[in-house]
């Protein structure tokens, strides 16, 4: 080793090399950090999302017809309880659906319409009559959701719009209209969703 580098290792600071230790330990606990498990499905703990890191929100099962049909997690810039501040944070979004067991994609754009409707504010169905007929078409792509297979929805605020993939692959053209996705987020937890699906989204109970 030459002189010159023991002497510029040496103009190294020691406060400095230990604030690049403390900087570098959030960074590792978060790649390390275990994810979610929600009746037998993982949700992982972040996800990438328009060049951004999303965060688990929480995680829960939802019903079809009084029955466990769907596992759904839902990432945001940052984690809240509070369900108002989800619908309005801004940055990118995303849902992610599991199917739990076969499903009919009727039965299924049945239970979201019907739920879109019962939580929808005063004058949002009408605002976004657009968007959910678009969203009926995503479910028309295929007739069945088989076990396992899964769903997501991705809001890109760059585009003001709504990606629906299924097994990672885009199943239709975006959404667009950046209210269709607070929306559609009340399927999950909207106030007229079952308190334990709601509350496992916003982080309040266990996901199961």
């Amino acid at each position: 080793m030459s002189s010159s580098h023991r002497l510029s290792r040496r103009a190294v600071p020691m406060w400095a090399l230990g604030l690049c230790a403390v900087a570098q330990g959030p960074v590792q606990a978060a790649d390390t950090e275990p994810p979610m498990k929600v009746v037998g499905i993982e949700f992982s703990a972040s996800a990438t999302l328009a060049n951004q890191t999303l965060v688990l929100n929480g995680a829960g099962a939802s019903n079809i017809m009084s029955t466990r049909a769907t596992a759904v997690g839902l990432y945001l810039m940052q984690k809240t309880q509070d369900v108002q501040v989800a619908l309005t944070m801004p940055g990118p979004k995303r849902l992610r659906v599991v199917a739990l067991r076969d499903l009919s994609a009727r039965d299924l754009s049945n239970a979201v319409t019907d739920r879109l409707r019962q939580n929808a504010a005063p004058g949002e169905i009408e605002a976004n009559i657009l968007q959910i007929a678009a969203l009926g078409g995503v479910f028309g792509a295929k007739s069945r959701l088989p076990k396992g297979e899964v769903v997501t929805f991705d809001y890109l605020p760059a585009s003001k719009s709504t990606e629906c993939r299924v097994n990672g692959e885009r199943v239709s053209d975006p959404i667009v209209g950046d209210k269709f996705f607070p929306l559609l987020m009340k399927v999950w937890v909207g106030p007229k969703i079952r308190a334990g699906t709601r509350d496992a989204l916003m982080g309040l109970e266990a996901a199961g």
